[in-house]
């Protein structure tokens, strides 16, 4: 095999490999895409039956069913496997629940006292094997990250953080990194998801003349993982460089109340969406700039904790308020009923499973993460001359024809 065409075989080896866009699932057949939303929603003052609600993404978010789960409390958090198969529930503070998706089944349940940190907003490998779990905005005391087998909830190890009040954290597309933010010192931690080390972190987002620790609360990446944006204080959010570790622009609303607790960026990367739960809005920025500018408002149908993520294919956007918005047209096209159609279900604590022939095939992300990932560059190869006869061989002629010659 020749230079040239090893160097064809490489590149087409890391196209083979290059993760799908989320546009892949609305073009392939056969697939069911479902929204699980978990409630009641621990951060919300909302009712509704503990358990899981199923809606149907592509018959306009129609109840599909109601699993009851009546010793679930209010959730913090869920993530989902789709290569294992699982959802992977916090509730009640102090309760972590892996539930099996196909078979419908809660598969393992632990606990942790609240002194020990309890378990806050989760983030799951791409292939279920290891769960880390931030150690609640509530504790004082818990200064470490717990990292748990996903198989059976066993703790693997604690990864020291030096602060407390981890409470957000998000798996990388390519599972390869994981991210969490201290809603009280305000720093954004990386974490090789290999070795289970701290590789980076930086901040304070949000820390002010007055003294105020810096918070972040709700924050996104984009899926090159060089940005991210975070939710501190006030109505509006923080541009983060994850490359270079510092904070690059403040994008404050003025004229709005309150602070912003949700922030989002669209799957094309083209928006970011950013919650303001006291004006009952959700406002929209131009990401393609910077700083991103804003768009536009669209009115929610109620206060609320505030939160928003978006399908993988990027036509939908959901609040926590239980609306479904038209992320084009940034319309009201759907509400997200409760059982027998009553009332409207209210939760930050949503995800979005496809299934195929009753296995599931790919999962979202409770968090509004950007989805375009750069393709690995291939690596030049430079042709290499074909070698010629060596000198060996050519004293070996000289002596055969000096041989003849005798």
């Amino acid at each position: 095999m020749n230079a040239r065409c090893a160097g064809l075989i490489a590149i087409a080896v890391i196209v083979s490999l290059a993760p799908l866009s989320g546009l892949a699932a609305e073009t392939e057949k056969g697939v069911k895409r479902l929204l699980y939303v978990t409630a009641p929603d621990g951060a919300m003052r909302a009712r509704a039956k503990p358990g899981i609600y199923i809606y149907d993404i592509d018959d306009g978010h129609k109840f599909v069913k109601h699993i009851s789960i009546p010793d679930m409390g209010g959730t913090r958090g869920c993530a989902a496997s789709a290569a294992a198969g699982r959802l992977y529930i916090s509730h009640k503070n102090t309760y972590m629940m892996c539930f099996d998706i196909v078979k419908e089944t809660k598969v393992w349940e632990i606990s942790y006292p609240k002194l020990d940190g309890g378990f806050d907003r989760t983030c799951i490998t791409p292939d279920g094997k290891k769960l880390y779990v931030p150690e609640g905005w509530w504790s004082h005391t818990a200064n470490s990250l717990a990292v748990l087998d996903g198989e059976t909830g066993k703790l693997l190890r604690r990864i020291e953080l030096g602060v407390s009040g981890g409470h957000n954290s998000i798996m990388s597309p390519s599972g390869k990194r994981m991210y969490l933010g201290s809603v009280r010192h305000g720093k954004i931690f990386v974490v090789d998801t290999a070795t289970d080390k701290i590789i980076k972190h930086f901040g304070p987002f949000g820390k002010d003349p007055s003294g105020r620790l810096g918070r972040v609360s709700p924050y996104c990446i984009n899926g090159a993982e060089t940005l991210c944006f975070v939710n501190s204080r006030d109505v509006g959010f923080y541009v983060g460089d994850l490359v270079n570790e510092k904070v690059l622009h403040w994008v404050q609303i003025k004229d709005a109340k309150g602070f912003s607790h949700g922030v989002g960026l669209t799957p094309d990367e083209k928006e970011i969406w950013l919650a303001n739960p006291s004006d009952k809005r959700m406002w929209v920025f131009d990401a393609t700039v910077m700083p991103p500018k804003r768009l536009q408002a669209i009115d929610l149908r109620s206060k609320s904790h505030g939160w928003v993520t978006f399908s993988l294919d990027g036509q939908y956007a959901w609040p926590d308020t239980g609306e479904v918005i038209d992320a084009k047209t940034k319309k009201v096209v759907a509400t997200l009923k409760g059982i027998d159609g009553k009332g409207v279900i209210l939760s930050s604590k949503f995800i979005e499973i496809h299934f195929k022939d009753g296995k599931s095939i790919r999962a979202g992300d409770q968090f509004g993460i950007g989805r375009v990932i750069p393709k690995p560059k291939a690596a030049k190869t430079t042709a290499q001359p074909v070698e010629k006869k060596t000198s060996i061989k050519h004293e070996e002629v000289s002596v055969a024809s000096k041989t003849a010659k005798k």
